[in-house]
């Protein structure tokens, strides 16, 4: 058995820490697109050393959200429609496959946390970020019900991916009655095991989301 030292337990906390401050600071557009993210002032601002902040710039160019170049820095990557388009359409594939499953196998358990997520979206007294974080754990209950665990963790890693769009226009995406009656919808569709109704619950929020955003988006690429 193999042992990871704690100095390198540490090593890696750290880079974790900066690869998440500055991811979120991307997603909440504090780094705003087009943005340069240099070395050296980075990581004067975060108070670590240039290897964790040059080990997050080059995680965050595999996630897409910043074009980086050695020894010249990174920047933060435009919103583009057509990468938008791509991401929805698999989101659209991997969670419709995931609800669907879940009708099939029906478990009560998840359908009574579904039930209680539903009744905190309807009556909670919660900020519109609460509410869109409420939203997105009550489908992760569903899909979860599916017991596939890989696809849920496909699910996870594209609405990470798609994140940065959603927050772009959070406050004219989000319609609680609206959204509250297709997660209802998605509720009594897997207490009737009815797979096709379940598709549809999901698909008409994730359509949604793609004409709202992609308008917004298609509006600043023509400005």
């Amino acid at each position: 058995m193999t042992h990871t030292s704690p100095l390198r337990q540490e090593v890696r906390s750290i880079e974790s820490q900066v690869y998440e401050l500055i991811r979120d600071r991307i997603v909440r557009a504090e780094y705003a697109p087009g943005s340069k993210l240099l070395l050296i002032p980075l990581s004067e601002e975060l108070q670590v050393s240039t290897m964790p902040v040059r080990s997050a710039l080059k995680r965050l160019s595999g996630e897409g959200l910043v074009a980086y170049r050695p020894n010249k820095g990174a920047t933060v990557e435009p919103l583009e429609l057509d990468a938008f388009l791509e991401l929805q359409e698999i989101r659209v594939a991997i969670e419709v496959l995931a609800a669907r499953t879940c009708a099939r196998r029906a478990d009560p358990s998840v359908i009574t946390e579904m039930r209680a997520v539903l009744e905190k979206l309807r009556t909670g007294a919660l900020s519109l970020e609460e509410l869109i974080a409420l939203e997105w754990q009550g489908y992760l209950v569903c899909y979860r019900g599916s017991d596939m665990p890989r696809l849920v963790d496909l699910i996870l890693e594209h609405g990470r991916l798609v994140e940065r769009y959603s927050r772009a226009a959070i406050g004219e995406v989000f319609d609680r009655a609206t959204s509250a009656a297709e997660y209802s919808d998605l509720i009594a569709a897997c207490e009737g095991r009815d797979e096709d109704a379940a598709q549809r619950a999901v698909e008409a929020g994730l359509r949604r989301h793609i004409r709202t955003l992609s308008a917004q988006l298609q509006k600043k690429e023509d400005e």
